[in-house]
């Protein structure tokens, strides 16, 4: 008798990040450039800064290369579009979640099979030259750790409630201080927070260079047990792969200004750029 294996089922989320800092980010940007959307390609085309051209790119290449992952097709086959909110998604899969970031350094995107994501990244001392009472909750100021940690903190629920108001569809437009997070006692990973601002598991997570990305993945109807569970899967454990030019993706062989960051309060500025090379894959 034959013995016959399940193949593995598809990771629920993928999330990728790109740093800029990898020799060869603008040579990439520029060979993707062409095979975004002509919508994608004109939003890019408004933005003054080339660091921010090449980030917003990456942030959608990201996203494309995450898609077909999941998918199982060539990237090359997708194409990015917007709902009328403003929203990335790919066109002709419904089933796909989506969403990007782009801040300093770093480009990233999340994608989600069957469930809505958000993710964002922020460098931490940008957010930490914020006053308190701009985004956080008396309750998130009163549980905040003293120093040196307070500064990680800071800008790990910064970007927890971006991912969450970009998991929603709301953006920044829902109120800074509106939504709150509270830390999940005895989780793994740098933070595992959750929110009464909507469902979901959310996680903060440290990259190098004094960044932190946050991931926020809807879990629908899931509850009790299986919540956690599923809370303790979604701790991304981040791993160092190749870099983008040898997944021969730029070859022509072969995210944002996101529609929310017009309507932030006031938010650490998107710019300038430092040292050390990664890409960075989380497969859960």
């Amino acid at each position: 008798m034959t013995a016959t294996t399940t193949p593995p089922l598809p990771p629920d989320i993928l999330v990728l990040a790109y740093d800029l800092h990898t020799p060869g980010a603008e040579v990439a940007a520029r060979a993707v450039l062409p095979r975004l959307s002509v919508d994608d390609r004109e939003r890019i085309a408004r933005l003054r800064r080339p660091g921010d051209r090449t980030r917003s790119v990456l942030a959608r290449w990201l996203a494309l290369q995450g898609a077909a992952r999941l998918l199982g097709t060539p990237w090359t086959g997708l194409r990015l579009t917007r709902d009328p909110r403003g929203r990335p998604y790919v066109a002709g899969r419904p089933r796909l979640s989506l969403s990007l970031a782009h801040s300093g350094r770093y480009a990233v995107a999340a994608v989600a099979y069957g469930g809505r994501v958000g993710v964002d990244v922020e460098e931490v001392s940008r957010v930490a030259a914020l006053p308190d009472s701009a985004y956080l909750t008396p309750a998130e100021i009163s549980a905040l750790p003293p120093a040196p940690h307070g500064a990680e903190s800071r800008a790990a629920l910064w970007a927890l409630k971006e991912a969450a108001t970009k998991l929603t569809g709301e953006g920044l437009r829902a109120g800074m201080r509106r939504v709150g997070f509270r830390r999940r006692e005895g989780a793994r990973g740098p933070m595992v927070a959750q929110t009464s601002y909507t469902p979901g598991v959310f996680t903060a997570h440290r990259l190098p260079g004094g960044y932190v990305c946050a991931v926020g993945l809807d879990t629908g109807p899931v509850a009790g047990e299986q919540a956690e569970e599923r809370a303790e899967r979604s701790t991304y454990a981040m791993h160092l792969t190749r870099p983008i030019q040898e997944h021969r993706t730029p070859n022509p062989g072969g995210p944002p200004a996101e529609a929310d960051d017009a309507v932030a309060p006031e938010r650490p500025e998107r710019d300038e750029e430092e040292t050390d090379p990664h890409i960075w894959l989380s497969v859960n």
